[in-house]
């Protein structure tokens, strides 16, 4: 695949991810404030159908990325790695709450352990959101240092 449609990939599997992660949290939060556990269930059968969105969006996101890496060593490009290794571990922990908070809505009942659930997925999702931001701050960096043909190690706080 051409470098310029790698990236184009990369871009749109981004973007999913973030729509996506972001679209999950806020339905569940406003589902959780508005508190009526038809809307409950009816948030998290959503979410459990548009999971597979979202899981072929972070492969895609990190297969495009590992491509687009290369052999590079460069420092930011090993911090974005790192931090998208931290992303997957979260991924399967938040698909796991996910799956176990559709259980909890539909066959069992919203009670303090789905809350506790559900405070957690929360927060490992706006986590995730925040790092998936930063490593498209630094992707952003590293696109414009590429272009300028500047390929040099940075400091990391410019």
């Amino acid at each position: 695949m051409k470098r310029k449609n790698l990236v184009k990939a990369h871009l749109f599997a981004t973007a999913i991810a973030v729509l996506t992660i972001s679209t999950f949290s806020i339905s569940s939060l406003a589902a959780e404030l508005i508190g009526q556990e038809s809307i409950i269930r009816m948030v998290k059968t959503g979410i459990l159908y548009a999971l597979p969105l979202l899981v072929f969006s972070m492969i895609a996101l990190t297969v495009t990325g590992n491509k687009l890496a290369g052999g590079s060593r460069h420092p930011e490009l090993i911090q974005k790695q790192r931090r998208m290794k931290f992303i997957t571990t979260n991924g399967m922990i938040l698909v796991t709450l996910a799956i176990f908070l559709y259980y909890q809505a539909t066959y069992q009942s919203i009670n303090a352990v789905f809350l506790s659930a559900q405070i957690a997925e929360l927060a490992l999702g706006f986590t995730n959101l925040v790092l998936i931001g930063m490593n498209i701050k630094a992707g952003l960096r590293l696109s414009a240092r590429k272009q300028k043909g500047n390929l040099q190690p940075t400091s990391l706080t410019q």
